[in-house]
């Protein structure tokens, strides 16, 4: 990693978790309050501008990538903490980048000065790093396990938090357009939860899903969050889906 994409991986983590900075040396800090004072730093601006650029599967790849290299170099005699720590700062940007993505399809612009947009995602960044922190408890103990299938393990691993940026993602894009009237539709796939058949066909402002955690696929108040198998979506008033 170079200094030009550290300082971009500094700033963006401040911008999203501002209980960082007590913990950044007093030269960051400077340069921080700088680059805020004039509006960005020019490189970091240029670096995330073309980060983004990208469609979200090529987030998704680099980020499933990088779990599975992290996971397998740890199960291998790896140290835990820098392990630990690639694989937050993976999730960190991975998160950021698919956040950006979805606020822009969204139709607003960058960079997020909605409070309630960027509280969300601060809540969900230290859930995750939480959930990260607890997986490699569990890697701790498989690594005592003789002839154990770990990469099978850490591919199962990586797709399941990997997929996590489709929550990200719908929850900015959608964020950016709060008034717009949609309407929770989509397949039943192999079976369909108590909630979505309470919702399908459902017609509301898209704050109302927000307000009630009914985003789908992972809205906390979905009965199908948590392993589920409907495939529900929201979609406008054309037709057109406005999650994935």
């Amino acid at each position: 990693m170079n200094k030009t994409q550290a300082k971009a991986i500094i700033f963006e983590t401040v911008q999203v978790i501002p209980s960082v900075l007590p913990y950044l040396s007093d030269k960051t800090r400077a340069a921080l309050k700088a680059g805020y004072i004039e509006g960005g730093v020019p490189e970091i601006n240029a670096l995330k501008k073309d980060r983004i650029a990208g469609d979200l599967s090529s987030i998704n790849k680099k980020y499933h990538d990088t779990i599975t290299r992290v996971l397998i170099a740890y199960f291998e005699g790896g140290a835990v903490a820098p392990a630990r720590a690639s694989f937050r700062e993976a999730m960190l940007t991975a998160f950021g980048d698919a956040y950006d993505m979805g606020w822009l399809d969204g139709g607003a612009t960058l960079p997020i000065d909605d409070e309630d947009a960027l509280g969300w995602l601060e809540a969900r960044l230290n859930q995750e790093s939480s959930y990260i922190g607890m997986l490699f408890e569990q890697v701790k103990q498989l690594r005592k396990e003789a002839n154990f299938d770990f990469f099978t393990w850490a591919t199962a691993r990586a797709d399941g938090y990997t997929n996590t940026l489709k929550e990200v993602y719908n929850n900015a894009r959608l964020r950016a357009m709060p008034n717009m009237m949609v309407t929770f539709d989509g397949d039943d796939g192999k079976e369909s939860c108590e909630t979505c058949q309470m919702l399908k066909g459902k017609r509301h402002k898209i704050s109302w899903f927000i307000k009630n955690e009914y985003v789908p696929p992972f809205g906390s108040n979905l009965d199908c969050a948590k392993g589920g198998h409907c495939e529900h979506g929201l979609k406008d008033d054309k037709g057109d889906w406005v999650t994935i």
